[in-house]
């Protein structure tokens, strides 16, 4: 795992800094053995801050609280001028890809949460999930849109409200299912929230991929945006939602049947000894 982290990491200092207009915490360089330490600290807090929720402060919610102390360390790391270890490599965190951070961690963490899904009532609910992962990512991405168009003061085109809707439609599935785990929900629920959780990621980045070309056609940006008609945003919805989900089921079925054959090789060496 942190052999991936330490490449995910930009590690270019002052050059990767100064492109994003901020001031570097230290000096030109930074040294790329310092990127895990941020990882294992937050690891660390993690599970003091899981003991002390689950025996002494039930009433604090566990997620709230790590998003407060991970608001605090970047606080710490891009206003106060600290320069120790931990806060440089903070640092390198904040300075991260998104397209980095989407490729690396996002689908291992939503891998985790289907292999943990029960399949049974993820099968009875399916049609459900669906609808809210999809149509209703859409509602809710209009919605959003409408706020930003008609209630902030910014004089938005309403493309550029759809982006910005689509962008904040999709659900967090690994903060999710941390919390219907602390308030022991329903079964059902559990799998109607995680199973929406796990497809609207994909349908948020379909809606975001239409409505950023459209607003870019709007501003003249050559050959990266462009004039999308409803027909158009359907055929191309339909076709990358198929083509992921194309690309998952191979993905699942070389899994399976490299677990299977794994199983049966790790049971007859068992049986034989």
């Amino acid at each position: 795992m942190f052999p991936a982290i330490l490449l995910a990491v930009p590690l270019a200092s002052a050059k990767d800094v100064h492109e994003t207009g901020s001031e570097p915490l230290v000096g030109d360089d930074v040294e790329a053995s310092r990127a895990p330490l941020f990882p294992w600290f937050a690891e660390a807090l993690g599970i003091v801050v899981f003991y002390l929720t689950t025996r002494y402060l039930l009433v604090l919610p566990y997620t709230g609280i790590m998003f407060m102390l991970g608001t605090f360390m970047g606080v710490g790391a891009t206003r106060l001028g600290l320069e120790d270890q931990l806060m440089q490599s903070i640092w390198m965190w904040s300075s991260i890809n998104y397209e980095v951070l989407l490729l690396v961690f996002l689908p291992g963490l939503i891998f985790y949460d289907s292999f943990c899904l029960d399949v049974k009532r993820f099968r009875r609910a399916i049609w459900q999930c669906l609808i809210y992962a999809f149509p209703m990512v859409l509602v809710g991405t209009y919605l959003t849109a409408l706020i930003g168009y008609y209630i902030f003061p910014y004089s938005c085109s309403f493309n550029l409200c759809m982006t910005f809707g689509s962008i904040l439609s999709a659900t967090d599935p690994v903060a999710v299912s941390a919390f219907l785990e602390e308030v022991g929900a329903p079964p059902r629920l559990k799998v109607h929230i995680e199973g929406e959780s796990l497809l609207n990621d994909g349908s948020a980045m379909v809606f975001y991929t239409i409505f950023s070309k459209r607003f870019l056609w709007e501003l003249g940006v050559l050959g990266v945006g462009k004039s999308i008609s409803v027909a158009q945003g359907l055929a191309l919805f339909f076709r990358m939602s198929l083509r992921g989900a194309a690309i998952g089921f191979i993905f699942s079925v070389v899994l399976i049947s490299t677990l299977y054959l794994l199983n049966d090789r790790f049971t007859d060496a068992v049986l034989e000894h």
